[in-house]
């Protein structure tokens, strides 16, 4: 259901206005009155058609990763404070994070100074190793979720399309499903049952963003990239001026197949701050086309080596010929 301005939820929350709207639900500022102190409500809205058994599991599933979130605490993530479920729907509580989205600033100034874009980069990777490192994916970062304060500080937030990771369990399954914002959502994440994502998920989503804030522009979404890799310019052929060593831990956070981005966001701080990192494993498959930014190269497979020469077998009649040659030699 869609809230409106003055509506009181849980004898608490009033909200006072529609902060952003999407499939999956909406966001509002509101007032509590028990804390008097203004929130983010997020509102989630679980999909149509389930039946009434797959509804109870995601309402405890719900539960469970609300229960997960209210227990992070790190200076660069918003801090979920309360959930419940009213109407049919489920609702966080997070902390209200005044400042200005790094999306509307990047929509007001167009591309950043790389000098600061990659200070709030370190610290968004720092929240990002504190979440993943307890087993929360975030699975939504964009512009529109980074939120500068008045101390210049990034903060993370909206927690709508949270994942609980098992890296023993690729399958965790989450109450809220959602593939995320087109333009930063990694290929794996189109997958129907979400099952494939985990922790460089994340990574590709903060190196998208990262492209838009150094570029100005937004880059392709994922399946045009695979549809028609010539889209995705790289990061400098669009802005010269931003250093080879960010345009390179960028392209390696974005890159389409999960084995090839970094390993974690230590990593990819790392390469950002110009320190080597593990390099990634070649995957090109005998004899199939990769394509790789606007050239195609053919992997051929390895040469098959050629069959052993078979020994030409004298025919027995020519040693009885021979034979009968060498006796009438002996009796002459």
């Amino acid at each position: 259901m869609t809230l409106s301005v003055g509506q009181v939820l849980q004898n608490r929350y009033r909200v006072t206005s529609l902060l952003g709207q999407g499939g999956m639900g909406a966001v509002y500022r509101a007032w509590d009155a028990r804390l008097e102190i203004s929130v983010a409500l997020k509102e989630m809205v679980p999909q149509p058609g389930l039946d009434s058994q797959t509804l109870a599991q995601l309402r405890r599933q719900f539960q469970q990763e609300a229960t997960v979130l209210a227990r992070l605490h790190h200076p660069n993530l918003v801090r979920v404070t309360d959930f419940f479920e009213e109407g049919g729907n489920a609702y966080l509580v997070m902390d209200f994070v005044e400042g200005e989205s790094l999306g509307e600033i990047i929509a007001r100034m167009g591309a950043l100074d790389e000098k600061q874009v990659l200070i709030w980069a370190q610290q968004l990777l720092d929240a990002l190793a504190y979440c993943h490192a307890r087993g929360v994916i975030h699975r939504d970062i964009k512009p529109q979720n980074v939120i500068i304060n008045p101390d210049g500080q990034a903060v993370l937030v909206d927690f709508g399309l949270v994942k609980l990771w098992n890296p023993n369990d690729p399958r965790t399954r989450t109450a809220m499903r959602g593939m995320g914002t087109p333009e930063y959502a990694p290929p794996e994440q189109y997958d129907a049952q979400g099952a494939h994502t985990d922790s460089r998920s994340d990574i590709y989503s903060l190196g998208a963003t990262l492209y838009h804030a150094l570029t100005g522009q937004s880059p392709p979404t994922a399946t045009m990239r695979i549809a028609n890799p010539a889209l995705f310019a790289t990061p400098r052929a669009v802005n010269p001026a931003i250093s080879p060593t960010t345009e390179a831990a960028i392209l390696r956070a974005t890159e389409l197949s999960l084995e090839r981005r970094f390993a974690n966001a230590a990593e990819m701080a790392a390469a950002l701050r110009g320190e080597e990192v593990p390099s990634p494993p070649p995957v090109v498959p005998h004899g199939v086309t990769r394509v790789m930014g606007s050239r195609a190269t053919v992997a051929t497979p390895p040469p098959t080596a050629a069959p052993p020469r078979r020994r030409r077998r004298f025919p027995v009649w020519g040693w009885i010929v021979g034979g009968l040659v060498l006796l009438l030699l002996g009796a002459v």
